[in-house]
């Protein structure tokens, strides 16, 4: 099943315009074009519904409001309450981040590493409230995670299925199974918050397991408390990979890449010779290249100039309605779950990942113990509901994609 084509050169001003202000900064040239853009918007609430599923909204609202568009009132007014509550939210991730630290990680003397949701906001955006995140991403060694689980279920922390099904944990029984069938940990605090707990940062491939993040990782200050995070170069390596696995289908990660190649804390010598030291030196130059395509100032012909980060800009501009299937469509030529295109990373890289896929295809998720705790002796029962789950998903992958 091959990617939908579509012709940057016919993209209309609205889609032109939601890429250009996802970028955190805008230069006197862009922000020129961007008035001449949004005079050409035919449907500013159908422009807010994109944004909207963009996570972009608060960015957006910021920009516009500099450049004095011209915007309805009702989707004006829209805009300024999804910034708002954006921001009241993302204070609510920061009080919550600090209490899962310091009841869950401090006590067992584990220093875990918060990064992206407003780690990310807050060291590269300059404002908490412009990057919507859903959840607070932690890194733990995997030897910690098991006294890490135990120590939020006493603290009250419910942990739940991917599809959001409370796992009730009442025996070293139930801790077993989360450990053994979790890709990761998603737990939700007594207020609601989603924190998501994970032991490493790729699915098969290994390509960031060489690198020591718990020895390298650097402070970040968020209302005068301090937390670790990944290094700057380190991390955008990380988005690029981690954003193109998710086939760019939200504009919040292009203004990702805006906010750190544009800060005083990115180094794109060194950000490249890390890439190349960890295979995947073709995702990160397709990503800067797909960073440069944001301004006004790139053309988007269909010319093969950029030919990489224009593969990466179609992807985003097919996801950009939120056509759901089609996302799910498109994720599914992932190589090993991990890469979309061969070019992306070394060879041994994406056999590896290739390899782990097909060792992981029947490995029961976690939703299954989640909606039917077996004893362990009773658990292998678990290949049934997944093989049916299989079985769908290649259904819906042999489907055509609309164009």
């Amino acid at each position: 099943m091959a990617v939908p084509a579509i012709r940057l050169s016919d993209q209309p001003a609205s889609v032109r315009l939601q890429i250009l202000l996802a970028k955190v900064r805008l230069s006197r040239s862009e922000a020129a074009q961007a008035r001449a853009l949004a005079q050409q918007v035919a449907s500013w609430p159908a422009f807010l519904s994109v944004a909207r599923r963009n996570f972009s909204v608060p960015l957006m609202r910021s920009h516009l409001a500099q450049l004095d568009a011209d915007i309805p009132a009702e989707t004006w007014d829209d805009m300024q309450q999804q910034a708002n509550q954006t921001a009241f939210y993302n204070m609510r991730m920061i009080a919550a981040q600090k209490r899962f630290r310091d009841l869950c990680l401090t006590p067992n003397g584990i220093e875990g590493i918060f990064f992206k949701g407003v780690n990310l906001a807050i060291r590269f955006y300059g404002d908490a409230g412009l990057r919507p995140c859903r959840d607070i991403d932690v890194l733990v060694p995997r030897a910690a995670m098991r006294d890490v689980l135990r120590a939020s279920v006493e603290a009250g922390y419910v942990p739940v299925s991917p599809e959001a099904q409370p796992i009730e944990v009442r025996s070293e029984r139930d801790v077993n199974a989360i450990l053994r069938f979790g890709e990761s940990i998603t737990l939700v605090t007594p207020e609601g918050v989603v924190i998501d707990l994970q032991d490493r940062l790729d699915k098969h491939s290994g390509i960031f397991s060489g690198f020591d993040v718990f020895d390298k990782s650097v402070p970040n200050t968020i209302a005068g408390e301090t937390f670790q995070t990944l290094p700057t170069a380190f991390l955008f390596n990380y988005l690029c990979h981690h954003h193109t696995r998710h086939t760019w289908s939200r504009l919040h990660w292009l203004s990702d890449l805006d906010a750190i190649s544009t800060s005083d804390h990115f180094d794109q010598a060194e950000t490249l010779a890390l890439a190349e030291a960890l295979g995947q030196l073709g995702t990160v130059r397709a990503s800067l290249e797909l960073h440069r395509l944001m301004s006004t100032d790139t053309p988007w012909d269909d010319t093969p100039a950029l030919e990489r980060g224009k593969t990466f800009l179609k992807l985003c501009i097919l996801n950009l309605p939120g056509d759901l299937a089609l996302e799910k469509r498109l994720s599914m030529q992932m190589i090993g779950g991990e890469f979309m295109y061969r070019w992306q990373a070394r060879p041994d890289l994406i056999a590896r990942a290739r390899r782990g896929w097909w060792r992981s295809i029947l490995h029961p998720p976690v939703s299954h113990y989640a909606r039917m705790p077996l004893p362990g002796p009773l658990q292998w029962l678990y290949i049934y509901p997944r093989l049916a789950d299989l079985v769908h998903r290649t259904l819906q992958r042999i489907r055509p994609i609309k164009r």
